[in-house]
């Protein structure tokens, strides 16, 4: 579309146009959110959200030590109270505060099998609520669906925790890396910029491959971007209004007492957990969109058994 060639009046009518269009597929996709229990599914979510922290903390106050970073873990502590509300930091400092021990070994294997359980519990959780959005008519075997939520734990979780590190890592470690590797010294003033690229980067591909694989359908790859990026803006918008409001206007601690700050926790998992289901409705309209506009039968193929050979080799009398 040439938009210089446009007049004013053209270029009004067409940002109208844009408006009604975005209105409507907002209100569609927070129908779409009523229809397929993604508010429900979001408090699911949060459970095992609650579930997985602690196993989580474990894996990363072992392995981050090992990273030539001072105070790294207290950073990763200070990253998290960025968006988690206050009260409900307190209470994660002290949960770390009270599995810290010498012995890192033991700990570090109870924090990965805990956290591969609850993380793939959370991710088929996840699976289950993408073929609702995808109107899937056949979802995998259970165990087909487990297996799938393992490999998005190490694809989807590295790439969330791969994104924490670059974050934790701070503008300065451009520095470190230029004193190790023979790096241009460009590359430590563009660190900074590239930290923030390769950061958003993570984040967004993440969330990418839980859609993409997610759901017992065939979609290409680029189709779940638009939902990612959504979910991502989503996510801060929305912890940004919860801190601020649970700082400024809730007492959730006097009617909840000492359970407020695990009230106020599991609030912040389930604004996560909905911002992904939110992206992946957003996906799943636009499918639909796009699946009409071709004439297509159904949302999204499913996926197809392979065919035997056509001439097959006869068997030796």
């Amino acid at each position: 579309m040439n938009w210089k060639s446009l007049s004013a009046a053209n270029y009004g009518d067409l940002l109208r146009t844009y408006w009604r269009e975005t209105r409507r597929l907002s209100v569609t996709v927070y129908d779409e959110l009523w229809r397929t229990r993604a508010f429900t599914i979001a408090a699911a979510l949060a459970f095992y959200f609650l579930m997985s922290m602690v196993p989580l903390l474990i894996v990363f106050s072992s392995l981050l030590q090992f990273l030539p970073i001072p105070n790294v873990f207290q950073q990763l502590l200070d990253l998290m109270a960025e968006l988690v509300p206050a009260d409900s930091m307190s209470l994660v400092e002290r949960i770390v505060s009270d599995i810290l021990t010498p012995n890192r070994g033991k700990l570090l294997s109870f924090g990965i099998v805990g956290y591969l359980w609850s993380a793939s519990g959370g991710f088929s959780a996840l699976i289950e609520s993408l073929d609702i959005a995808y109107d899937v008519p056949v979802s995998r075997v259970w165990w087909r669906d487990r297996l799938r939520a393992l490999l998005l734990t190490f694809t989807s979780g590295g790439l969330v925790s791969l994104s924490i590190l670059l974050l934790i890592a701070g503008p300065q470690f451009g520095h470190f890396l230029s004193q190790i590797f023979p790096v241009a010294g460009a590359f430590e003033h563009l660190w900074p910029l590239l930290r923030l690229a390769l950061t958003g980067a993570t984040f967004i591909a993440s969330l990418e491959f839980l859609y993409y694989l997610g759901p017992n359908c065939r979609h290409s790859f680029s189709s779940t971007l638009p939902g990612a990026v959504i979910a991502i803006g989503v996510w801060f918008l929305g912890s940004a209004a919860l801190s601020y409001y649970l700082a400024h206007f809730s007492h959730y601690n006097t009617t909840f007492g000492s359970m407020g700050a695990v009230i106020g926790l599991m609030l912040w998992f389930y604004l996560t957990g909905l911002a992904i289901l939110t992206g992946a409705e957003l996906n799943a309209e636009l499918t639909k969109q796009k699946a009409q506009l071709d004439g297509a039968q159904t949302v999204c193929e499913l996926p197809q058994p392979k065919k035997p050979a056509e001439n097959p080799v006869p068997a030796a009398p």
